[in-house]
């Protein structure tokens, strides 16, 4: 069970990256353990609902509270904690070249630019020997050869069984490559013939900075065996079975990004580059001798994101107290109540700045409204009308991540004394496990 919920994090949740405001001081870190504390020395003793559904509505309901407390942090003015509008980048060619804004939001201005793309950064491949797949080129016996990448030497060591054909071979050396986890991806290829090969490729793109053409290369173990005419020594074993596989045949060679920023040329070793600590850029394409201009959204398009993100991130919310699967646990109405009446306290203000609330809770936006705000010169009042409805869901979103697990289906064993609060060391495990990333 506990594999088959690990499994649904990870595929629901596991690809998203960590943001900045997951990385905490001491202080901050000794807050959130006082807050868990407090929390267990108030909560009554449970049997927690430990089935499957339940731990899977659980992590639900954590990553997407994490998820809304990410948004309304970055929406959030460091000065006065008010609501406040993320600069984002454009690009005036988004299928060539993808754009994002990593300066400072407090930064007064950001200067523009065109930029083309001439090469992309290429990997290395290489392309053994097609042979027919069951044919016994290799005799058996222990083998080993050495991967040489990044200045760094690995020995593959492996041995052959006298049954084993050439595709047997080729698929060994692909996995071993694969599980070592030195760089390289490989896997077992064939032509119009059905003849098989190994393909070898480097996860790394670009050239290196001491002249090699190559990322990486296959050869003997020790040049010191060359010595040696015994046909059975390591050396000798090694190279024939470089050379009947053809192991160090580059098919493609590693190429570095060749761009230039207003006319002046640069190189980068991959496609993906950082400029001026201001803009990370993504090179998907060339730009065939065209130039693609890097800038920020106006005023009024950054504001009417914003706010769209963390309406977003409500709804997302919002939407897992919704599902009627989730219906079977006794705090799933109990979520939604609070959420809808979150929603309709602030319902004033939001109609007010253009977010209409409907009567399940969801909101939906008028961008013209805000638009028409950016225009007229009233932002500072839609700004002011959202940023309590942005705390108390802030709020609202960091106790959900805390304890999750308040929404399922508890059943109460022993409440606390009134008189004397005292802290549950087992029941403390329940809140701390929801806290982090690794469910087990």
């Amino acid at each position: 069970m506990i594999s088959n919920v690990y499994s649904y994090y990870l595929s629901q949740y596991g690809n998203k990256y960590n943001s900045k405001y997951e990385s905490h001081t001491k202080a901050q870190l000794k807050n959130m353990s006082g807050k868990v504390m407090k929390i267990n020395s108030q909560t009554p003793a449970y049997k927690i609902d430990t089935s499957e559904d339940a731990q899977k509505y659980a992590i639900d309901l954590k990553e997407n509270a994490r998820e809304l407390v990410i948004i309304a942090n970055d929406l959030t003015d460091k000065k006065d904690g008010s609501i406040n509008y993320k600069k984002a980048a454009t690009s005036s060619d988004p299928e060539a070249i993808e754009a994002t804004y990593i300066g400072d939001e407090e930064e007064a201005s950001v200067d523009s630019f065109d930029i083309n793309v001439s090469q992309l950064a290429s990997n290395q491949i290489n392309i053994s020997n097609f042979l027919a797949p069951n044919s016994k080129h290799i005799e058996s016996g222990s083998y080993s050869f050495d991967v040489n990448i990044n200045n760094l030497t690995y020995e593959i060591e492996f041995d052959v069984e006298k049954k084993e054909t050439t595709k047997d071979i080729q698929e060994k050396i692909s996995r071993l490559i694969n599980n070592s986890n030195i760089g390289l991806n490989s896997k077992v290829v064939s032509d119009s013939n059905s003849n098989t090969a190994l393909s070898i490729e480097s996860t790394t793109t670009g050239l290196t900075n001491d002249n090699k053409n190559v990322i990486f290369s296959i050869q003997a173990n020790d040049d010191d065996y060359d010595a040696y005419s015994d046909d059975n020594s390591v050396y000798t074993k090694s190279k024939t079975l470089i050379n009947t596989l053809g192991l160090n045949r580059v098919s493609q060679y590693p190429e570095n990004a060749i761009f230039s920023i207003n006319g002046s040329e640069r190189s980068s070793t991959s496609n993906d580059i950082s400029i001026n600590k201001t803009f990370s850029l993504s090179f998907n394409k060339t730009t065939d001798n065209k130039t693609v201009h890097i800038g920020l959204q106006t005023d009024k398009d950054s504001i009417a994101d914003s706010i769209n993100e963390l309406v977003t991130g409500y709804n997302q919310l919002l939407s897992v107290s919704n599902n009627s699967n989730n219906d079977k646990f006794i705090g799933n109405a109990k979520l939604r109540k609070e959420f809808i009446n979150l929603a309709k306290t602030y319902s004033n203000q939001l109609n007010s700045t253009g977010l209409n609330v409907s009567e399940d809770g969801h909101i939906n936006i008028n961008k013209d409204t805000i638009v028409n705000a950016a225009d007229s010169g009233t932002l500072h009042d839609i700004f002011a009308g959202l940023t309590p409805f942005k705390t108390a869901l802030q709020n609202k979103a960091e106790d959900i991540a805390f304890n999750p697990m308040e929404y399922v289906n508890n059943k109460i064993i022993a409440y606390k004394n009134p008189h004397r609060q005292l802290n549950d060391p087992y029941n403390l495990s329940a809140y701390t496990g929801m806290m982090f990333n690794g469910y087990i």
